[in-house]
Parts: C-alpha cells; sequence; structure tokens
C-alpha cells in the first residue's frame, strides 16, 4: 500500500465524488425514494453479479468483513431515504459526507497506524467547523434533520473503515466489490419489493432506465473507491471522495434552489483538499 494517492487515482477518486453527489441529487428529488433506490440497486446488481465470473467472490478471510459492510450499505441507503425527507440537499449531503473523514481519518490513525500529521490535524480542523457550520440552525427549529445527518455521517464512516480492511484482504479488492455490490442490491431490491408488494412493478416502471443507468455508473464509482483503499491510505482516499461534498452545495443552490452556506462549504472542501496532500 502507497503512502499517497498518486494523480490517477486522486482522479479517479474525484470522478467518482461527483459520480456520488448526482445520484444522490436525483435520489432527493425524486417521487417514491425507496422504489428510486431500488431502480439503482438494479443498476450495482447487474455491475456485480455481471463481474463475478471475471473477478471471483471476495476472498474467505473477507467475508465478515462483507457481511458487515452488507448491513451498513443497507442501513446506509434506507437512513438516507428518510434523512432526504427532512433536510435540504445542501444540507443533509455536506454534514453526512463530511463526518464520513473525519470518523475514518481518526480510527485508522489509532488502530491502523495511518497518522495524520500536522496537514492532516489542520485538515480535520477544517471540516469539523465546516460541518458545525453548514448544519447551524436558528433556535427553535427542528433538529431531527441535522441528527439523522449525524447519524448517517456514522453509518459512512463505519462501511468505508470496513470496505477499506475488507478489500485489503486476499490481495484484490474487485472480488469484494463485486460481492458487496451484489449482496447489497439484492437485500434492497427484496426490501422494497416487500414494502410496496404488488405495487412495486408499477412504482418503479418509469424509473427504470435511469435508475439503472445511475446504479452501473454509482457502482463503477465505489468500486474506484474500494481499489483505491487498498493502494493508498484509507483516510486519504475517504477524505477526497468527500469533496463531493462541495458538488452536491452547487447542485442544490442552483438546481434545487436551496440555500447554501458557500463559506462553510469552502472550509470543508479546504479540509479535503489539506487532507489529500498528507
Amino acid at each position: 500500500m502507497g503512502s499517497q494517492l498518486t494523480l490517477s487515482v486522486l482522479g479517479l477518486v474525484l470522478v467518482a465524488a461527483l459520480t456520488h453527489a448526482l445520484w444522490n441529487a436525483w435520489l432527493k428529488v425524486s417521487g417514491d425514494r425507496l422504489s428510486t433506490l431500488a431502480t439503482i440497486a438494479t443498476g450495482w446488481a447487474i455491475v456485480g453479479l455481471s463481474s463475478l465470473p471475471f473477478v471471483g467472490i471476495a476472498h474467505q478471510d473477507a467475508w465478515p468483513y462483507l457481511l458487515a459492510s452488507t448491513l451498513l450499505h443497507v442501513l446506509y441507503s434506507l437512513t438516507l431515504i428518510w434523512v432526504y425527507s427532512l433536510a435540504a440537499l445542501s444540507t443533509a449531503y455536506p454534514i453526512a459526507r463530511g463526518t464520513a473523514p473525519l470518523i475514518v481519518a481518526v480510527v485508522s490513525a489509532v488502530f491502523l497506524g495511518e497518522s495524520l500529521g500536522a496537514v492532516g490535524f489542520a485538515a480535520v480542523t477544517l471540516i469539523v467547523i465546516g460541518v458545525v457550520w453548514i448544519g447551524a440552525r436558528p433556535l427553535g427549529q427542528d433538529y431531527k434533520g441535522l441528527i439523522l445527518s449525524l447519524f448517517t455521517g456514522g453509518l459512512i464512516g463505519a462501511y468505508t473503515l470496513v470496505d477499506g480492511l475488507g478489500g485489503r484482504i486476499g490481495g484484490s479488492p474487485h472480488g469484494f466489490a463485486a460481492s458487496l455490490l451484489s449482496l447489497t442490491a439484492i437485500l434492497i431490491v427484496l426490501f422494497a419489493g416487500f414494502v410496496h408488494r404488488s405495487e412495486f412493478a408499477a412504482m418503479a416502471r418509469p424509473l427504470w432506465l435511469r435508475g439503472i443507468g445511475v446504479g452501473v455508473l454509482s457502482a463503477g464509482a465505489y468500486w474506484v473507491v474500494i481499489w483505491a483503499m487498498s493502494v493508498a491510505p484509507m483516510g486519504l482516499v475517504a477524505a477526497v471522495r468527500e469533496s463531493s461534498v462541495v458538488f452536491a452545495a452547487v447542485i442544490g443552490g442552483v438546481l434545487l434552489k436551496e440555500r447554501v452556506r458557500r463559506a462553510a462549504v469552502v472550509l470543508v472542501f479546504c479540509g479535503v483538499v489539506l487532507t489529500s496532500l498528507t
């Protein structure tokens, strides 16, 4: 594993960040979000299942990580639907994604020996200030969206760490990524079918084409992230990926006409950039 991000890895992770922001924006504005998520998950399943004959399943030693990550991803996906019903994209997304790299950086430094260093500490400080600022609300306003966004960030941090470790075991992150995409997608589609029952097909039908396309792109993007964490420190990859907060804030402000605390987003972005330079 390298000690820094190469330019090529950095570029791929930034593309993954943009892709993630775009599919989250579509999920936010969609009608029935569970049906939308199920169509996106179908795209994940297509990528994962079609890749398994070529890359194989996850290494046996990684199965505990695969199970834990699958459960975390499903819980995160369902929580995301809830948080988008309570908070604006330009608020919920930066808080959730901005919290995650803090968790990954601290845990990987304490337990995995991937030290932050002075620059990394400065980056974490900027991200914390920016996240708190983005999430600040006037007194008397509902804090449910803020609290749920922070919880979502905790789930993101947890699955990022588990995925990073699982992808390193066995020498190949590709089997882990394909297995994770397949299992997560199957569980989400089954859950959506259970909730909507006989109405599921009719509700999802108008969304299939776009949803599968978005799912295929987002699956490829996260595959890149899992691979990147196998060749570079997890804290760096996680932080660079969270530059998606800037993309999401721009989408929320320009396309969805949401109020954006621009200075706060800039602080988060600066923290992400600093982290990528450690």
